[in-house]
């Protein structure tokens, strides 16, 4: 008689998942190439600039578009959190990716503390870029 292992069933529909998310935030990045931001009414405008104000994402679909085209200061220019933003998200995703196949790489820091810390330096750049004048702002 043959007999399933369910934590080998587990594992190999977590693989999938993970893959087809991998793959659908690829379609994702290569869709925001096919359309320029910078272009005047290429997209809709974001609701806070309505309310006169920059959130901490303002800049980061031109500077997503920087980046995948190639122009990383740029990027960086649009939006000052978008780098460590993706770098994060890419650090996560794989760790992700890397323990649905059984593998154990150290993923990013998920402790109060962390949380706390991302929550006041985002605070922080939101009040920052929003002063008049500032350098920060998208």
């Amino acid at each position: 008689m043959i007999g399933f292992d369910l934590s080998t069933r587990t594992r190999s529909s977590d693989r999938v998942r993970v893959t087809i998310l991998g793959l659908g935030a690829a379609a994702a990045g290569a869709a925001l190439v096919l359309r320029d931001p910078h272009a005047e009414g290429s997209f809709a405008v974001c609701p806070s600039t309505l309310l006169g104000f920059y959130c901490p994402g303002c800049g980061s679909l031109r500077g997503t578009h920087d980046l995948l085209t190639g122009h990383p200061l740029e990027a960086i220019g649009h939006n000052l959190l978008l780098l460590p933003a993706l770098a994060w998200l890419t650090w996560w995703l794989v760790s992700q990716a890397a323990s649905s196949w059984g593998r154990r790489i150290t993923g990013p820091p998920d402790s109060s503390r962390f949380a706390i810390g991302l929550l006041v330096v985002i605070a922080v750049f939101v009040v920052l870029r929003n002063v008049p004048g500032s350098p920060l702002a998208p």
